[in-house]
Parts: C-alpha cells; structure tokens; sequence
C-alpha cells in the first residue's frame, strides 16, 4: 500500500484533532506540501498524493492519487511545481 493510502486509512479511523496531528506529522515527512485554496496537497517520496480538505463539523476527507497516476493527474493540475522543475512549462 502507498503512503498516500496509508494516510487517508489512519485518518479514517480518528477524528479531526487527532486527525489534524497525524497530517502536521505527515507534512514534516512529505517530499512537498502546499495549501491551495482550501484543500492541503501532500507529496510522499514514493509519489503518491493525498489531497486533504477539512468541511468543518469535524469532517475530513482525503482523496488519494497513486505514484502511478500523479503523472497523469499532473498534465492537467500542477501544484507541486517546485518538486518537478525541469520538466514542468
């Protein structure tokens, strides 16, 4: 399973304070991270992705993007720019 995936499964299983720690614990180990609007962007350094945004109420949900598809997913959205700088326009 990816980082991403693991991820999105802890926060599942907790709520949004302890849920809050686990991802302040996951951006000190990311390759990136980044704030877009309201949604937290995380890059593991196997390549998978989890997008995180919180609806208040105590929801949090994570969409999660395989090392296999960032590539795809980045021809169309580009929020990790500085880790793929020589190949981004």
């Amino acid at each position: 399973m990816n980082k991403a995936a693991l991820l999105s499964k802890k926060l599942e299983q907790v709520d949004t304070d302890e849920g809050m720690k686990i991802i302040n614990k996951s951006n000190e180990e990311a390759l990136y991270f980044n704030v877009i609007e309201d949604a937290m962007c995380i890059m593991h350094d196997d390549g998978s992705v989890n997008i995180i945004q919180s609806f208040g109420s105590g929801v949090i949900t994570s969409e999660v993007i395989s090392s296999a598809n960032i590539l795809k997913v980045l021809q169309h959205y580009r929020p990790f720019k500085e880790v793929f700088k020589g190949n981004i326009q």
